[in-house]
């Protein structure tokens, strides 16, 4: 079966992050419309429980005060509460539609347009409006923390709950689901093998990573066990897409993900020359911030 996320007409898939974080607030109904209006068909979004099960779009398992405005106009002093102690209707009081000038956080989208009033979406109101999208090709990435099980829901009733809205809208064929806890991946795997899979690594020295051998986000898989091959390991899982930090990837991993027939997202590239880098290496898909400079370079790429 043709593997739809890998490259196509020999140009990558532009997934607009999180929306288009760089334009415009972040998992943001006003950021999804953009992508539809500058012609980006695919998006990356992030996905985690509200209390009572519900999938909501938002990336931080503390509501995060760098975007964040209580019912008064207040700014959050400090993150939280947690997601999964709020209702939605408690998250609807909640307005995300600007960045907090004080925060560091802010001062790395100055090109960020405000929208006051911005509420956090549910995933079902975003899979309702994405229906009317035939062309759009869902990235969910769904947030799990595994070294700290109180932030969120347990990983199965993640994949699980997500999975059910997806068949629910019928929508199945244009996900692709992703996460840095691959117990959620495994999980969705059980549950829903028909809803592709996209397996997240981040492996810069000093930081920290999610690939650790034998470890619970990696889900206790171990690369030993494939000949020390991260992408081997991930073609194992019945993968679809390894999405790679961009700055891990090299030429030679590309090729040996591709001949394994992995497609390879890279995220999160923003600045020119990393975007013209991906574009020149072949990478199957760009995750930006900035869907409409990708846009730009790419149609520079072909002229």
């Amino acid at each position: 079966m043709t593997n739809i996320l890998r490259r196509q007409a020999g140009q990558p898939q532009i997934y607009g992050h999180r929306g288009a974080r760089g334009v415009l607030p972040e998992n943001t109904m006003a950021g999804f419309d953009y992508l539809h209006e500058i012609g980006v068909t695919a998006v990356e979004l992030d996905v985690q429980n509200a209390k009572g099960r519900v999938p909501v779009i938002l990336h931080d398992p503390l509501l995060p005060m760098a975007h964040t405005r209580d019912a008064q106009g207040n700014w959050l002093p400090a993150p939280g509460p947690k997601v999964i102690d709020l209702s939605v209707d408690a998250l609807r009081h909640y307005d995300i539609g600007r960045l907090n000038g004080a925060t560091d956080y802010a001062s790395r989208y100055p090109q960020q347009r405000p929208l006051d009033g911005a509420r956090i979406p549910t995933l079902a109101e975003f899979l309702d409006w994405a229906q009317a999208d035939a062309g759009l090709l869902i990235n969910i990435e769904i947030k799990s923390h595994a070294h700290q099980p109180d932030l969120g829901d347990p990983p199965e009733f993640l994949a699980e709950d997500v999975a059910q809205l997806v068949q629910q809208f019928g929508l199945s064929a244009r996900v692709v689901i992703s996460s840095f806890d691959w117990r959620v991946l495994s999980a969705l795997r059980r549950l829903a093998p028909d809803i592709a899979r996209a397996y997240l690594s981040f492996e810069q020295q000093g930081q920290e990573t999610n690939i650790v051998d034998g470890g619970a986000l990696m889900d206790g898989l171990d690369r030993a066990d494939f000949g020390g091959s991260l992408p081997a390991l991930i073609a194992a899982q019945g993968a679809k897409a390894w999405c790679p930090y961009f700055r891990d990837l090299t030429p030679a991993r590309l090729a040996e993900a591709h001949a394994l027939d992995l497609a390879v997202n890279a995220w999160t590239v923003n600045n020119d020359d990393d975007i013209r880098s991906m574009i020149a290496m072949g990478v199957d898909g760009i995750i930006t911030d900035y869907p409409a400079r990708v846009q730009q370079l790419l149609g520079a790429a072909v002229a």
